[in-house]
């Protein structure tokens, strides 16, 4: 916990960083003693041992977003980034990270304004860039690398879109002029507090081709998990992590709200397992729906997943049409075999 802890603290110290922020913020601090020290009375908690354990944390936590502030200026220059999309939030967060990697970072928002980071004054494209970001729309992406090909020099262009079939002749095109394209996905949102563990997937053959890469360094750096996966069966793997999961949610809190009941009327009663159900299908509700869309209808297997998903349930209808309950026996059974595989 600890760790982790010091980990979020290092994400918020390159976010200060980036917006001029002090680390210190003595208000701040004095209201969550405050709250820590009631939370500690509510349960049985010594208040001076839950003030002191929190003393010690903000004192380390000032300590490694110190540190940051005099890495990141003596870092030296490691090249030129341009990020379109920079102004959103995967944006920012890519910014944010390469900033810290000691890129000279300009941003190209959706408007067509070129604006350095992290001050956001007006500048112009680099002559040559190491690499570029693109961060827009999924919709729009396909033609964001175009226009980056033609408008840039630039060594590498990374997408890090949440679907990739749609993008395969792009990609193939701009390679034909020399440009590399890197197929990313960071399994996670711009509002994560800390990389240490969580998944970054690059498309290739295996983890050794991208052990130079800058930004498979720069996320190694922040102690993310990285992994490959085969550009052409991202799209097959995403359908059952992403497309399936955020489609059973949306059918759940559609059925909740043509019940009749409360959300209360079931949150007050709910079972453990309930209690979780509701707490997924609420984080889906607060997603930005356009993105969840284009992760619905980009995707290449999109037909193929519809089909699985009604044959899954025409086998649990069949199974409750069978009075004996051995269909349904044999489901579940199916069901605590797949899981033995391990890792849920």
């Amino acid at each position: 916990m600890i760790s982790e802890r010091l980990s979020v603290a290092r994400r918020i110290g390159s976010m200060k960083y980036a917006s001029g922020k002090e680390i210190r913020d003595p208000e701040i601090e004095r209201r969550n003693l405050s709250a820590i020290k009631e939370r500690a009375k509510a349960i049985d908690v010594p208040p001076e041992l839950a003030t002191s354990l929190f003393e010690k944390l903000v004192d380390e936590s000032v300590r490694e977003q110190r540190a940051l502030d005099e890495l990141i200026p003596n870092r030296g220059i490691s090249g030129n980034c341009v990020i379109y999309g920079g102004a959103g939030g995967m944006g920012r967060l890519f910014a944010e990270l390469l900033l810290f990697e000691g890129y000279e970072v300009v941003i190209v928002r959706s408007s067509g304004a070129i604006l350095r980071y992290p001050d956001f004054e007006s500048t112009a494209l680099p002559d040559e860039c190491e690499l570029s970001i693109v961060s827009v729309p999924m919709s729009i992406t396909a033609d964001t690398i175009s226009r980056a090909a033609n408008e840039l020099k630039c060594k590498r262009i990374y997408e890090i879109c949440s679907m990739k079939n749609h993008l395969k002749e792009t990609i193939s095109n701009v390679r034909k002029y020399g440009v590399e394209v890197v197929s990313l996905h960071p399994m996670f949102g711009p509002e994560i507090r800390s990389f240490k563990d969580k998944p970054v997937i690059f498309c290739g053959s295996s983890n050794t081709a991208f052990k130079e890469d800058p930004v498979w360094k720069a996320f190694a750096s922040r102690d993310a998990r990285l992994m490959t996966v085969d550009f052409e069966i991202h799209d097959r793997l995403m359908s059952y992590i992403l497309q399936t999961t955020h489609a059973l949610n949306i059918m759940y809190f559609t059925l909740l709200s043509n019940s009749g009941f409360d959300l209360l009327d079931i949150a007050d009663r709910a079972s453990p397992i309930c209690e979780r159900q509701l707490e997924n299908a609420r984080a889906v509700a607060r997603q930005d729906p356009q993105l969840y869309f284009e992760i619905q209808k980009l995707s290449g297997v999109r037909k193929g997943l519809i089909s699985e998903l009604e044959r899954a349930f025409a086998e649990l209808k069949k199974a409750l049409e069978d009075d004996s309950g051995e269909r349904f026996e044999a489901l579940m059974n199916i069901g605590k075999e797949y899981f033995k595989g391990g890792g849920a």
